[in-house]
């Protein structure tokens, strides 16, 4: 039992100044405009601004994902399996998501032509936007939120879990993920307690990272996509 408490102890501990260290990074590559200055300097600013945008969420990759991963198959006494990494049931995953769909995407739409929305999305601001710009917004947007719902839903919730039960892991996610929206402002600050408790549970529910995973792909992508639709400023061109 003493080694079994000092393991779950040690997992924790890790996991939580992981966690911290991967938000500070995160909030410094997303709110800094000059991380990436010297290299984009030499693009127009218009193509510099949409690259920082992507070089912003592949890092968010490394930074929430990858090293996770590594530090799981270094430093601690678990594997993959043990943060949600499991196969969700697809069709109970697949219900819960359509479920999902019907009660966020109207939200969405009710908030969509806010100026508040419009002023920070879509997060590329560029005007003309063609079928590259969409598929590669999209494909990032995925890449970094994979690795951004493993740190949250995965790496820190399932490590709660085991160390101190399933009710302060909830409370202990809700409170970390809120704290990480608040670069975004105060919508999306308190919009992530609600948004954070039924990610976890249906988590915890499923053992799998996969709801929270397409939930979240489902309101970023459908987010930026009403916003592009709704931004005079913006043009969608797609030849095929």
């Amino acid at each position: 039992m003493k080694v079994m408490v000092n393991t779950y102890l040690y997992e924790i501990v890790t996991v939580l100044l992981y966690v911290l260290v991967g938000l500070f990074f995160n909030a410094y590559f997303s709110a800094s405009s000059k991380v990436f200055s010297r290299v984009l300097k030499k693009y127009p600013d218009e193509k510099a601004g949409r690259l920082r945008v992507y070089l912003q969420r592949i890092s968010g990759m490394f930074f929430l994902g990858f090293m996770p991963l590594a530090l799981i198959y270094t430093l601690l006494p678990t594997t993959l399996m043990d943060y949600g990494g499991l196969p969700a049931e697809p069709k109970a995953t697949l219900l819960w998501v359509l479920l999902f769909a019907m009660l966020i995407i109207p939200l969405i739409l009710l908030k969509a032509k806010a100026t508040s929305n419009l002023s920070v999305y879509p997060q590329i601001r560029t005007n003309k936007w063609n079928l590259n710009i969409v598929v590669l917004s999209g494909l990032t947007w995925i890449g970094y939120l994979l690795c951004y719902e493993f740190l949250f839903r995965g790496f820190l919730l399932f490590a709660c879990q085991r160390a101190f039960g399933a009710v302060p892991a909830v409370v202990i996610n809700m409170l970390v993920y809120s704290i990480a929206h608040i670069p975004k402002g105060k919508f999306e600050t308190i919009g992530a307690i609600p948004l954070g408790l039924v990610l976890c549970v249906l988590t915890i529910e499923t053992g799998s990272i996969w709801f929270a995973f397409l939930a979240h792909v489902i309101m970023a992508l459908s987010n930026e996509w009403i916003a592009l639709y709704h931004n005079k400023n913006m043009e969608l061109k797609i030849k095929f």
